[in-house]
């Protein structure tokens, strides 16, 4: 496969900057630090000009070095994440494959991303179908009947409308766990109060799996694994704060039942 060509500085600043925002994009997202590095390198390495590129990836921010005839270059990314999406992530994959193997110019790649970066997710009721389904299945498993599948059914779809609704503002991923948390515990405690037939308790583990950071510390176990020690650490922290968060709002709202029916 023969390599791109760059004709000057600001062709190479282009190249790096696109690597860079694929780079950032696919964090943003939920892929895995090393991907996102790999990514960065693999398409800067790809130019024939452009050597000895070195790529450090945080959650928060990307850092790239690379020099072209002798100058180095320096560019830093800020990173602020916006949840798993993993259709941008199978893009953006395709799409850097696709800029190697020399498929695009400079100007086609830029439009390639715009349009990835507007890829929307699933559609609000297929989220709130499948998140109520996971719940319902997840209460079932952990002892519930089918009466509290039902309910906790229910319960998960409150669950994913309200986090879509709740990703569309400025807020951080601890109040937004610590709030979903608290809506899954008040619709579980209306409903056993409703009838004797539900099961708080069900409902409850049930509903909040779909928060609990799995993914998370997962991608991050990887992260480390791979030998990004500070990305993986900065991930498992994150996975632990959202736990916090879910425990919080479950402990809340069971002691708020306490004190009243007390």
């Amino acid at each position: 496969m023969e390599k791109l060509h760059v004709n000057d500085l600001n062709e190479a600043k282009n190249v790096i900057n696109l690597a860079m925002i694929t780079g950032q994009m696919l964090i943003k997202n939920g892929a895995e630090i090393y991907r996102a590095e790999d990514t960065i390198e693999r398409m800067c390495a790809g130019v024939e000009e452009i050597r000895e590129v070195e790529v450090f990836g945080l959650s928060s921010a990307i850092f790239v070095s690379a020099q072209y005839t002798g100058e180095t270059i320096t560019m830093f990314k800020d990173i602020e994440s916006q949840g798993v999406h993993l259709s941008r992530i199978d893009a953006l994959n395709s799409f850097s494959r696709r800029f190697v193997a020399g498929e695009f110019s400079l100007e086609e790649a830029k439009k390639e991303l715009l349009s990835i970066s507007t890829l929307e997710k699933c559609p609000i009721p297929i989220a709130m179908f499948f998140t109520g389904l996971c719940s319902a299945s997840f209460a079932i498993m952990f002892g519930g009947d089918w009466i509290d599948f039902g309910y906790t059914f229910f319960v998960g779809a409150i669950l994913s409308f309200c986090m879509r609704f709740t990703s569309r503002y400025s807020i951080s991923f601890f109040t937004e766990s610590f709030i979903g948390t608290m809506v899954v515990s008040i619709l579980a405690l209306i409903g056993a109060s409703a009838t004797d037939r539900l099961h708080m308790d069900m409902i409850i583990i049930g509903s909040i799996m779909p928060l609990v950071p799995g993914m998370q510390i997962t991608n991050s176990l990887r992260d480390i694994i791979s030998g990004d020690f500070l990305s993986g650490m900065i991930g498992i922290t994150k996975g632990i704060f959202v736990a916090l968060a879910i425990a919080l709002g479950v402990g809340l709202i069971l002691n708020v039942q306490k004190i009243i029916g007390g």
